[in-house]
């Protein structure tokens, strides 16, 4: 497609080679650039290393915008889309809370589109030159990278598409899968095909990364890999394979302690829980990333746009009300009044319901987290209820929520009341991790935030889950003829 070649793919080479080249012996900390990118001997991995980077860089988007940083830009742009997660005034993220940003014109449309149709153009490209290529580490370099563009391509199809429910035949993404196309416009595959091309990439990648030892939890190994694969099942509706890849994932993980949950645990890499992040230095901060960053954004307690700016995130009411006392999750949120809250050395007062829950002790250098196992606790018991496995359901349910709540018992609900408590209980385990507007649109849940005693703000509207689809942005558009417009 036009736009891949003249937009995406100057934007991808330009970031692949302008990236950190601090340490050319970290993998992914480091990149490789120019000159040296054409002779070093272990390019793949160097490229590699890149896009995982990239991935959590402001301007992974092609923007200079703050709200542009990769990954957990986007995992909490789309929280801020749920009836769970309120941002207090209209600045930065806020075209996602009042959804601005699913139109054409928006810059959010396009930079979700463009972080990861470019690093797609970078994969395609590498995964074209490993063909030919024998080298004995080739198996975990195409292992990730297949996994990468499965996941690329499941968080576009699931912005810029109808859910996959009842909606297989209908349009989805343009499917870029050599780097031999890019000149030529592509129209987009239907929702069905683009869901075949994700599991064919992330059933593969788990094959080549079969005896991958990863050198960090920055790198997709494959437990992460089977992590990604099962909530690819879930949205597709393959129950079977959704319960196994998640049971399989988080076997051998334990779970965080309530220390680790209601300190400092969602800002370091090394919480037990955490299958795959990044953890962030002060070189990998020092490229444009301190104000345009999760912590700057989420976290309340620090001094950037959410702390200092007071562009606050807060939890939805009727959330924090259906969280028992006696759950200790219930710790990062403030209530219904305004109070003190002390971080850090640091007291501040803070308005109602702001959460507490993303907390840096350093300056925005935090880690990232992009998967927790207890996520899969929640994909496998739905899974399992699904197919009519109760009892297996409830308790694993019951393992991981007895442990944030001591009071806690095995549920008695059945049938569509056991599938609400365990979308119930994800939704208070990971508020603001990415997960609660994904789940509305895969189950039809509509926005409801107009209601008696509101806490919502300035994205106070209620939508059918139809508007939860994002217009292609208008330079794709523009620059491709084949595509159809949303």
């Amino acid at each position: 497609m036009k736009t891949i070649k003249y937009f995406i793919a100057a934007l991808s080479i330009s970031m692949i080679t302008n990236s950190c080249a601090n340490d050319l012996d970290t993998l992914p900390e480091g990149d490789i650039s120019g000159e040296q990118l054409s002779n070093d001997q272990s390019k793949p991995e160097k490229i590699l290393g890149g896009i995982y980077l990239d991935l959590r860089s402001n301007g992974a988007g092609g923007s200079t915008a703050h709200s542009d940083f990769g990954i957990m830009a986007i995992k909490g742009g789309s929280d801020l889309m749920s009836n769970d997660v309120i941002q207090a005034t209209n600045q930065h993220l806020g075209m996602f809370y009042n959804y601005e940003a699913t139109n054409a014109s928006n810059s959010a449309a396009e930079f979700v589109w463009t972080t990861f149709y470019a690093r797609i153009f970078v994969i395609n490209k590498l995964l074209d030159d490993l063909k030919n290529d024998t080298k004995n580490n080739n198996a975990a370099i195409k292992g990730q990278l297949l996994a990468l563009r499965a996941y690329s391509y499941f968080y576009l199809v699931r912005f810029y598409a109808k859910s996959y429910k009842d909606n297989q035949s209908a349009p989805g993404l343009p499917l870029v899968l050599t780097s031999n196309n890019q000149s030529q416009g592509l129209a987009r595959s239907s929702v069905y095909d683009v869901y075949q091309q994700i599991k064919r990439d992330i059933e593969e990648s788990i094959v080549l990364l079969d005896t991958y030892a990863r050198p960090s939890k920055a790198q997709i190994d494959q437990r992460t890999a089977k992590a990604i694969a099962s909530e690819i099942y879930l949205e597709t509706g393959d129950y079977t394979r959704a319960a196994k890849y998640a049971n399989e994932s988080k076997q051998g993980i334990a779970l965080m302690t309530e220390n680790d949950y209601t300190t400092t645990g969602f800002s370091n890499i090394n919480n037990p829980e955490v299958l795959w992040g990044f953890h962030n230095t002060v070189s990998t901060m020092s490229i444009g990333n301190y104000y345009a960053s999760f912590f700057s954004m989420f976290d309340n307690t620090n001094e950037g746009y959410a702390g200092a700016a007071k562009i606050y995130k807060l939890i939805d009411k009727r959330l924090y009300d259906a969280i028992p006392n006696t759950d200790y999750r219930k710790k990062v949120f403030n209530g219904s009044q305004s109070t003190a809250y002390t971080f850090n050395a640091k007291t501040k007062n803070y308005p109602a319901y702001v959460n507490w829950k993303f907390k840096d002790p350093t300056l925005f250098e935090g880690d990232y987290i992009y998967v927790r196992a207890s996520s899969l606790y929640y994909i496998e018991a739905e899974a399992l209820a699904r197919q009519g496995k109760e009892a297996e359901a409830k308790q694993v349910l019951y393992e991981i929520t007895s442990k944030r709540n001591s009071a806690y018992t095995l549920s008695v609900k059945t049938g569509n009341d056991l599938i609400n408590e365990i979308i119930l209980q994800k939704r208070i385990e990971l508020w603001g991790e990415g997960y609660a507007w994904f789940d509305m649109k895969r189950l039809g849940t509509p926005l409801e935030r107009i209601y008696p005693g509101t806490n919502h703000t300035f994205g106070r509207l209620n939508l059918s889950p139809d508007k939860f689809i994002f217009q292609i942005p208008n330079k794709e558009i523009n620059n491709n003829p084949q595509i159809i417009q949303n």
